[in-house]
């Protein structure tokens, strides 16, 4: 053997050896728990794979297969993209799931995609999260400090997972735990996303690394349970004074002595997911007033306090931006296209349009009200002008108030879950009556505007409530075909 290395030619070697200890440090970072080098090596060829073929292949055009080569395009890329999201985990899944609420904006392929991303969180072995809680209470053992505890666990997400256990003084708690290779793998997670927001700017040319810094700040605060806690607290003192609310929300009570940075133990309470229309209906509620009352308390936060909520993560905006925002959606509603183009220019965006689609989750053309459908080719016209509308959207991104980045988050979030039980509520009404209520709330509200305004939300209602009859009539008309054992395509009912 040694007379055959010998042999070897120094570059030869060379490569031998890299390969090698590539080989080793791979075989090494698959045994570990955090998995450092072969989610970043993942990452990165995907993230370089995906830039290259939009690069290459995003050229649409008016022919029918030009459409289906772009639609094409867009389910590779969704299906590469979501599967790193679910091979990496952790931060990942979080990644996916807000990417997953953007449906108003993104290609079908995106959308179908998310779906099973919402699911899959898989839970860590008890071991794993035991060894968190130990290093977090100086070596106690969950058994020292809780009466019972649930070794399997009632809930996984992409951070944590929670285990419901009893305390020695009686109340039953629920207790989230931080999945241990979270802090290892964050200060890398940030990184490639980091890294990959300035390669993807230079590759499309567009403005996206201005956010980093603020998104950076927010999911490390986001690890943090002791500021989740905290947050939490706050939220409820704000949720009390509002009246309005009062009996309708709540916020479970947190247990300081029993919480650390990775470990968060809340008082547990028995609930359900508020998109679950059959079980509520069991219990006997009304899943349509849940909905209501879920828009009017994110309103509250949005619009009155200015403290939002975004899973386990809260901002706070200024009281200027606060202000303004609803003044923002005042002018939405009024059509007052002047005084919505000041507000943005002096947020930066010189897209008054465009910034009110993406606010409002539907195109906005600011030459009709505000429509409740959504209209296939100007969405599609969206998207495909994207590029050139984003660079000019956004060309003073010193300006750009970074609440709205997060504030888009929750808005998406709290659309989603209206729109998967069948939009119930007129989720844009309820908020617009929101911003205008708390603009003014220092003094009256009785004026020509509020005329005005509540004429145009008398408008929206009735469109939003034809748009309501008119599905439930396809509904019926297809489920009648459906007897007879007749296929209808749905697109010959729209209009």
């Amino acid at each position: 053997m040694s007379y055959y290395l010998r042999r070897l030619s120094r570059r030869t070697k060379a490569t031998l050896g890299t390969s090698l200890l590539g080989f080793g440090l791979y075989s090494y970072d698959s045994r570990s728990e955090a998995q450092i080098l072969g989610r970043n090596v993942r990452t990165f060829y995907n993230g370089i794979a995906v830039a290259l073929d939009y690069k290459i292949n995003f050229k649409p055009g008016p022919s029918k297969e030009d459409s289906e080569r772009i639609e094409n395009l867009h389910e590779r890329v969704a299906n590469r993209i979501f599967d790193v999201f679910e091979q990496n985990g952790g931060l990942y899944i979080k990644i996916g799931q807000v990417i997953g609420t953007q449906s108003a904006v993104l290609p079908p392929a995106y959308q179908r995609r998310a779906r099973k991303l919402f699911d899959a969180a898989p839970a860590v072995p008890f071991r794993a999260v035991e060894r968190v809680f130990m290093e977090d209470f100086n070596g106690l053992h969950p058994s020292d400090v809780f009466a019972e505890f649930d070794l399997t666990p009632i809930a996984s997400a992409s951070i944590a997972q929670v285990h419901r256990a009893r305390l020695k003084t009686g109340e039953i708690v629920a207790v989230k735990i931080q999945k241990p290779a979270i802090q290892k793998q964050i200060n890398w997670d940030l990184r490639a996303f980091r890294i990959l927001l300035k390669v993807y700017e230079y590759v499309f040319d567009l403005p996206l690394a201005w956010s980093s810094d603020y998104v950076e700040e927010h999911m490390r605060m986001e690890a943090d349970f002791q500021i989740e806690a905290s947050n939490a607290k706050k939220a409820w003192e704000h949720l009390q004074q509002e009246k309005s609310l009062d009996g309708k929300v709540y916020v479970p009570k947190v247990y300081d002595e029993y919480t650390s940075k990775r470990v968060l133990v809340c008082e547990w309470v028995d609930g359900i997911q508020l998109t679950d229309t059959r079980e509520l209906k069991n219990r006997g509620l009304d899943y349509k007033e849940a909905m209501r009352i879920s828009v009017e308390a994110f309103s509250s936060q949005i619009f009155r306090t200015g403290f939002v909520h975004d899973h386990g993560l809260y901002i706070q905006e200024s009281e200027t931006f606060r202000l303004e925002y609803c003044e923002l959606w005042e002018a939405l509603f009024m059509l007052d296209i002047p005084r919505m183009t000041r507000i943005c220019e002096k947020w930066g965006i010189h897209d008054a349009n465009m910034f009110a689609s993406i606010t409002l989750q539907r195109p906005f053309s600011g030459k009709k009200s505000i429509d409740q459908s959504v209209d296939v080719k100007e969405m599609y016209d969206l998207q495909v002008h994207m590029k050139d509308r984003i660079k000019h959207f956004l060309r003073d991104q010193e300006l750009f108030p970074r609440e709205l980045i997060f504030i888009s988050r929750n808005m998406n979030i709290v659309r989603a879950n209206n729109k998967s039980v069948g939009s119930p509520v007129n989720r844009l009404n309820l908020m617009a009556r929101w911003a205008v209520q708390c603009k003014d709330d220092r003094g009256s509200w009785l004026s020509w505007r509020s005329v005005i305004f509540e004429g145009t939300l008398l408008l929206m209602n009735i469109g939003f409530w034809f748009v309501r009859l008119r599905d439930e009539m396809n509904k019926l008309v297809f489920g009648m075909f459906r007897q007879f054992g007749i296929k209808v395509d749905p697109s010959v009912f729209d209009g």
